[in-house]
């Protein structure tokens, strides 16, 4: 039988259609890659706007269960002051200007300088109060065995307020609001009051400018005209994506 002969230009014509079939292949998968990483960004960005709106609303929620209603101010509508409790509790040490609360108590965040602090005065029925001017840990002592944190008081608390008997209140005033920082973009910022208001440091955002809805605070009222929650709505967007929150944040009353 005769030996079968390649036919002339076999070679380049089944090439020619290899590589067109490659280059197919390859602009199907680039379109493939292109469409997968456009939709991984787009869930990075739908994460990152969903979990500026979480802090929004889990800060909030934090300082306002530690408020004193009474103390609630809002500024606007896009910004509010509270004073946050930090501890209640009482005393196992003092020496004139100088108390010390066992390491037992439970500090809802650290004492800082400028806080304030509050005794039962009952002479007059009232509350004495002062600021610390500076807070460190105290060591082991016999008033104090396991030792605890130390506040140093502006003023010594008068003799009609037992700070070893009766619970003392420490306290700090902050201020939430929206702002706009150095680059032109809106965030949730927290100003510390104590004594004046200073600058604000970033928290969350950023956020769409409040002209846009983008941060907003709203009292709600008992009939008696007490504070009982704070509306909250923010909304965030990064990239194509955007994410919204509305929530009433209850305020809860601090002994």
């Amino acid at each position: 039988m005769p030996a079968l002969k390649p036919r002339p230009g076999t070679g380049l014509a089944e090439s020619l259609v290899a590589l067109a079939l490659a280059g197919v292949v390859m602009a199907a998968a680039s379109r493939g890659l292109s469409q997968h990483v456009r939709l991984r960004h787009e869930r990075d960005d739908q994460s990152r706007a969903d979990e500026i709106v979480r802090v929004v609303r889990d800060v909030l929620r934090s300082a306002l269960g530690h408020a004193d209603p009474a103390a609630v101010r809002l500024f606007g509508d896009t910004a509010v002051q509270v004073a946050s409790s930090r501890v209640v509790a009482v005393a196992c040490d003092q020496l004139a200007a100088r108390l010390v609360f066992p390491s037992s108590a439970a500090w809802w965040s650290a004492p800082r300088t400028g806080d304030s602090l509050a005794l039962l005065d009952t002479l007059t029925g009232a509350e004495w109060r002062t600021a610390l001017v500076a807070t460190g840990t105290q060591r082991a002592s016999a008033r104090c065995p396991s030792g605890g944190t130390r506040l140093t008081l502006a003023a010594p608390p008068p003799a009609s307020t037992p700070a070893l008997l009766l619970p003392g209140r420490v306290w700090h005033t902050v201020r939430y609001l929206a702002y706009r920082s150095g680059d032109g973009s809106w965030w949730l910022g927290e100003r510390s009051c104590a004594p004046a208001c200073g600058s604000a440091q970033p928290i969350a955002g950023p956020l769409v400018p409040p002209s846009g809805a983008g941060f907003r605070l709203a009292l709600v009222l008992a009939w008696d005209g007490r504070p009982v929650a704070l509306d909250v709505s923010a909304r965030a967007v990064v990239g194509s994506r955007s994410s919204a929150m509305s929530a009433r944040l209850p305020l809860a009353a601090v002994p």
